[in-house]
């Protein structure tokens, strides 16, 4: 995980889920490793005005399948390149 650890300041994004929209925010206090949490934890609060996710872990920032909370830098290369092949294959299926 190359952007550990996240510090006051850096830039989230949320993706989401049923219930809950995505969101971009920021981390706004990081909590240091304690008994509840090996790893540390982090508040964020969100541009949108709803409520602070607090205690978010570093487990939530790990990839894999149902990554929900990303370094907004680390969203949008994976976004850039996701988009590129995206146009990729439509132009060679537009062909």
């Amino acid at each position: 995980m190359k952007n550990y650890p996240l510090i006051v300041g850096t830039k989230i994004y949320y993706t989401g889920d049923m219930a809950n929209q995505s969101a971009q925010g920021r981390i706004v206090k990081v909590y240091p490793p304690d008994r509840y949490c090996c790893g540390g934890s982090y508040d964020i609060e969100y541009e949108d005005d709803r409520r602070m996710t607090r205690r978010i872990t570093p487990a939530s920032f790990a990839p894999g399948p149902g990554r929900r909370f990303w370094p907004l830098g680390e969203w949008n290369a994976k976004r850039e390149t996701e988009m590129k092949k995206f146009y990729a294959v439509k132009e060679n299926n537009d062909t």
